[in-house]
């Protein structure tokens, strides 16, 4: 196993702001159109998410969720944005640092991976002490400098799916929300951060589960290929990036090109 790269003491403090986020019930709620399509990419990806859980049918229930679990989180020591107001209809929270993404948007280039590897990481050390987040992407993760805390959580996956079902979820939003920023640095990148969470959280089988999943993406791939103005597009390029890295992590084995 290659080791990844840490967190260093390098890396700048993005400290907290005394800002103040409110999030009303009253707001736009996902189209039916985008709970399909969520749907439709979660069960492509291997994942039961239940039609109950993307389907946003209520404003105040997603609200009075989100509250719920920002509690029950907090209650447990984990870092999430402080509560400081709720009515049922408006909930205000404190702020808790930039996000993961306006912080890889900051720092120079040499300083990326560490960042990305310690953010996996420390998601593995989340889930292994029983939780789940359901919006693991990097912009719902926040890095203050010394800690990183979590946002949104509106998502209902948990106990309509199994936990160990909502952590691989977690796993696949974190890493994709990653391509962006792994793309110039290659597939040995996403090898890096796939190995940095095996390293704090081995009990989830996360070779076993890609293993089953890149048989799909490799078919993504292949009939990508067959229409030059797809085959040609960012997507498909992070995609394939992502192929490189999961097979040589499934494999444990050297990075390899992905034939298109």
């Amino acid at each position: 196993m290659h080791n990844p790269p840490t967190l260093t003491p390098t890396l700048p403090t993005f400290r907290r702001s005394d800002k103040v986020w409110t999030k009303t019930a009253e707001r736009p709620l996902r189209s039916t159109g985008k709970a399909v399509a969520a749907w439709c990419m979660a069960h492509f990806l291997g994942v039961p998410v239940p039609w109950a859980a993307v389907r946003q049918a209520s404003g105040t229930e997603l609200l009075a969720f989100e509250h719920g679990r920002l509690q029950q989180l907090a209650q447990a020591g984990e870092q999430v944005p402080p509560v400081l107001a709720f009515d049922g209809q408006r909930l205000s929270l404190g702020d808790v640092g930039p996000t993961v993404d306006e912080c890889l948007q900051r720092l120079p280039a040499a300083e990326h991976l560490a960042l990305m590897c310690a953010v996996s990481a420390d998601l593995a050390r989340f889930h292994a002490r029983g939780h789940w987040h359901g919006g693991a992407q990097i912009r719902n993760i926040t890095w203050d400098g010394e800690h990183f805390a979590r946002l949104d959580f509106e998502e209902r996956l948990f106990p309509a799916m199994p936990l160990h079902a909502c952590q691989i979820y977690d796993v696949l939003q974190l890493v994709m929300s990653l391509a962006r920023w792994v793309l110039p640095l290659g597939a040995p990148a996403v090898l890096a951060v796939l190995e940095a969470y095996e390293a704090q959280d081995p009990a989830l089988d996360l070779r076993g589960f890609l293993r089953r999943l890149l048989p799909r993406l490799q078919r993504v791939s292949r009939l990508a290929s067959w229409v030059p103005r797809y085959d040609r597009s960012k997507e498909l390029l992070r995609l394939r990036l992502l192929i490189q890295g999961m097979q040589a992590f499934v494999h444990n084995g050297p990075v390899r090109p992905v034939a298109a």
